[in-house]
């Protein structure tokens, strides 16, 4: 919370880190726009499991808030090609007593 980001890498380093590790650490860089430890803590990601997609979705949400539009398409990509689908999401609504409902996903 104190945005300790590179003391958190480092920890990381020293520990035997699963992606859970390493997702919170990406998710504290979105949080703090750190796309350079962003990008490390993705590529670590990636090495533990390639098929996740929270990672690519995380990297990519951090190029596209400090603009670097080509990145996070590039990571898009990336994901596609790794087989990393995101799971669809799902809305409800009820209209005159009848429940409608939409998904979207990437697939």
């Amino acid at each position: 919370r104190a945005g300790h980001l590179n003391e958190a890498e480092n920890l990381l380093q020293t520990v035997q880190p699963d992606i859970i590790g390493w997702r919170s650490l990406l998710t504290a860089c979105r949080t703090y726009s750190n796309v350079e430890l962003g990008k490390r803590c993705f590529d670590q990601m990636v090495k533990l499991d390639p098929s996740n997609a929270a990672g690519y979705v995380f990297m990519s949400n951090i190029y596209a808030n400090a603009s670097m539009w080509k990145d996070a398409d590039g990571i898009e990509e990336l994901r596609k090609c790794a087989g990393a689908w995101k799971k669809p999401g799902r809305a409800w609504i009820e209209i005159n007593d009848e429940v409608h409902e939409f998904i979207v996903g990437d697939k």
